[in-house]
């Protein structure tokens, strides 16, 4: 990996680690309706993406399922959350996100897998339920478990997305975003109808520019750059050369809930962070182990 290659991931993980600290102080903070700021976040992505939506025959089922997992239930779970636990904590249990994919392989692509990726997941739950027994009380409320438990479906709905991507051939990237945005589009808008009330709060002169911060951070940052410099990683680098790039993420979210947002890191929460990130270190170790072995197993085309 070159020195440019290097800061570019650095600058990933950064904007994926900070989105935490944004999405926590938007709607924990600010009270900013949870769903309504995912709507309209997905929205503008829909809007900016549009130019590179495409009908792609045989295939629109599984791209409609990945974007129910990536653009929309994931978000429905995800930001609903953040009101009701802390940033460092949301960080670590979205890692499961890993665990749960490597787990549907099992059960859909009937992948196999062998004690090390076992001990792995089990770790990674582990670690879980010791974060949501292990609540910081005020800083979050008492809906912090909860909170964890959305966070654990916000993963599962995205390691479901990843499968139905799994399972697309000849579909780039950016048209798999468009379609994701506009598929969290039409199912964020009719949730935050029903489920919240009194949207038009954000646009009150003392919110609104906060609101509007917020929802650009997570269009332009998240969405646009980080997502597009992610691709661009993809396309010129191994795989796992990249995907440990998550658990940099979370670091980074941890360290923005502890040193900005001042959020308080009791024995049991740090024993659960710890299991977890070393259960999801250990599915990332193996899964790269298994890419590469299988990539040398290949005889290459003359």
């Amino acid at each position: 990996m070159s020195l440019r290659e290097s800061l570019v991931l650095l600058m990933i993980c950064t904007i994926w680690g900070l989105h935490f600290v944004v999405m926590r102080t938007a709607i924990g903070d600010f009270g900013i309706p949870p769903i309504f700021y995912a709507a309209t976040r997905m929205s503008l992505v829909a809007l900016i993406m549009m130019p590179f939506l495409s009908w792609h025959p045989g295939q629109m089922g599984r791209v409609l399922i990945g974007g129910l997992g990536f653009g929309a239930l994931n978000y429905a779970f995800m930001f609903p959350a953040m009101g009701m636990t802390t940033a460092s904590a949301a960080a670590v249990a979205v890692e499961l996100y890993m665990p749960f994919s490597v787990l549907l392989g099992v059960i859909i692509l009937g992948e196999r897998i062998k004690g090390w990726s076992w001990l792995g997941i089990s770790l990674a739950f582990v670690g879980a339920v010791i974060i949501g027994l292990a609540g910081p009380g005020e800083a979050a409320g008492p809906l912090f478990a909860v909170g964890i438990v959305m966070m654990a479906c916000a993963a599962l709905s995205e390691a479901c997305g990843a499968i139905a991507v799994k399972l697309t051939r000849n579909i780039k990237p950016a048209q798999l975003v468009a379609w994701f945005a506009v598929v969290g589009t039409i199912v964020l808008w009719p949730l935050t109808v029903l489920i919240e009330t009194d949207q038009t709060a954000v646009f009150a002169p003392d919110i609104r520019w906060k609101f509007a911060a917020a929802v650009l951070y997570s269009v332009l940052l998240v969405s646009i750059v980080a997502h597009g410099s992610y691709y661009w990683l993809l396309s010129r680098l191994p795989i796992q050369v990249v995907t440990p790039s998550g658990l940099l993420t979370t670091v980074i979210g941890v360290a923005g809930g502890l040193l900005i947002l001042k959020e308080p890191l009791s024995i049991g929460l740090t024993v659960g962070i710890a299991i977890t990130l070393t259960g999801v270190a250990i599915v990332i170790w193996r899964g790269n182990r298994r890419a590469t072995k299988m990539a040398k197993m290949v005889t290459p085309m003359p």
